[in-house]
């Protein structure tokens, strides 16, 4: 709606400005005098409102504002529940447009699982176990150099080095993470959020897995708040959830209930992950996940190419088949 106003506004300006030189010499039609005013005004306004981008640097992590509004809280300092499941990287809360939470951290089922995070359950230094990460056991996340920028067209992107500390059998510092998060306002209704990660390994041959077990999850898992009659849906339709991984398209509308509810899409690049295994979706009590490489380990290189992988959510409050695969080649398209 804000697009549509700034524009009819754009349009009474130019007329304003092609009846300019006739009002300078009749001086009783004022109209396009105030029209060209006030039109200009306006546009200052709206202009100056598409600026209010910020983020607010707290104590334990980041925080960025839309409009005054909170859209998501990057975790970078180490958090804890009594203790337990110490854990650092991840965002929670996330917001949708309405300022509803969307995602849970430390939920009772799964306490180790925290809002949108990035990891899995293997992490070896040859013939060791170095770490769980997923169940946040040997290992702590230091993020470092944190820079953040926000601009004029309703973007913004945090930057962060990590470093995936051994605190188990291996005391030392194992992977270094790049990660950039960026933030795109669609609409008043929607926002995208993507997320580029690069690992790489500071040891000689570390390997990550996914779960020991046939469902083999690991990877980008979003804990998002699930309703009664939670939705799944792709490009094609219904998605039904199983016990093991599901084949279904490069994204998922994880909804109220219908597929044009309110919710949020995680999107993927199937095609480039390693050893991908299909989605694993839970309608209660759970994260859902682009599971790769499985229960088999991946060997990581210290040479690049490093290991990277790119999602995306799509947080909104309605979305049609169509927008959403707009989006996804929006996404696809990203250098």
């Amino acid at each position: 709606m804000e697009k549509e106003i700034r524009l009819i506004f754009r349009k009474l300006l130019f007329l304003a400005l092609l009846l300019r030189p006739y009002t300078m010499q009749v001086s009783y039609l004022p109209f396009p005098k105030i029209l060209f005013f006030f039109s200009l005004l306006f546009i200052f306004m709206m202009e100056l409102k598409a600026q209010t981008l910020t983020f607010e640097k707290q104590e334990d992590g980041w925080l960025l504002l839309d409009d005054g509004k909170p859209r998501y809280f990057y975790q970078t300092a180490t958090k804890s529940l009594d203790g337990k499941y110490p854990r650092a990287n991840y965002i929670h809360p996330l917001y949708n447009t309405d300022g509803e939470v969307v995602t849970e951290d430390f939920p009772a089922d799964h306490p180790h699982h925290r809002g949108i995070f990035w990891t899995w359950h293997q992490l070896w230094v040859g013939d060791q176990r170095a770490a769980d990460p997923w169940i946040c056991e040997d290992i702590i996340w230091e993020v470092k150099n944190v820079k953040t920028q926000t601009n004029p067209n309703g973007s913004a992107s945090l930057e962060a080095r990590v470093i995936w500390k051994g605190t188990g059998t291996v005391k030392k510092n194992i992977l270094e993470e790049t990660l950039i998060i960026s933030y795109q306002r669609i609409s008043s209704r929607a926002f995208r959020l993507a997320f580029d990660i690069t690992l790489k390994p500071l040891l000689s041959d570390v390997r990550l897995g996914g779960s020991e077990d046939p469902k083999g999850y690991g990877g980008f898992s979003p804990r998002i708040k699930l309703s009664e009659n939670v939705g799944f849906f792709d490009e094609n339709g219904a998605v039904v959830p199983q016990e093991l991984a599901v084949k279904a398209g490069p994204w998922i509308n994880v909804t109220r209930e219908k597929a044009e509810d309110p919710g949020v899409v995680i999107m993927g690049e199937p095609d480039r992950l390693p050893s991908y295994q299909g989605w694993i979706l839970r309608s209660e009590n759970s994260m859902q996940n682009m599971a790769f490489p499985g229960s088999e380990t991946l060997l990581l290189s210290k040479k690049a190419p490093h290991l990277r992988f790119k999602n995306q959510l799509l947080v909104h409050q309605g979305m049609d088949k169509q927008k959403i695969a707009n989006q996804y080649r929006i996404f696809r398209n990203q250098p």
